[in-house]
């Protein structure tokens, strides 16, 4: 049986959004991943060293993996660094999401939150480019 690990689903992801880029071939992924199973090496590293690729762009690319909503909505200019940390630290005791709080206290109107999720979604998953 096939199982798909986090650690795997990363990897084919920022495979993934290197091809698209075009900063490689599906070929030298192919092949790199390849290599990678006989070594204890990660996807990035190996590329890397393979010299396909420099470490500059791989890290562009996991920190757009990786990116939060209040970093979009800060991004966006939807809310300010100061309404972000207030949110953030009521967080906790509130037992609500960070979409939520901006909500209620209508920093944000629910449309635009949806739209920035769908971002945030789209971007993770590698289809959604950051200039």
């Amino acid at each position: 049986m096939f199982v798909t690990t986090l650690e795997q689903k990363t990897k084919t992801i920022l495979g993934e959004m290197l091809i698209r880029k075009g900063w490689i071939s599906q070929a030298q992924l192919d092949q790199t991943l390849a290599e990678q199973l006989s070594s204890n090496k990660k996807l990035g590293e190996l590329l890397i060293e393979k010299n396909l690729i420099p470490q500059e762009k791989i890290e562009q690319v996991l920190l757009e993996q990786h990116i939060m909503l209040g970093q979009l909505l800060l991004q966006e200019r939807l809310i300010s660094q100061a309404e972000l940390e207030q949110a953030l630290a009521e967080q906790p005791s509130s037992n609500k999401k960070l979409g939520e709080l901006l909500i209620e206290k209508n920093l944000i109107p629910q449309e635009k939150l949806e739209k920035i999720i769908e971002k945030q979604y789209w971007q993770k998953n590698g289809f959604w480019l950051i200039s």
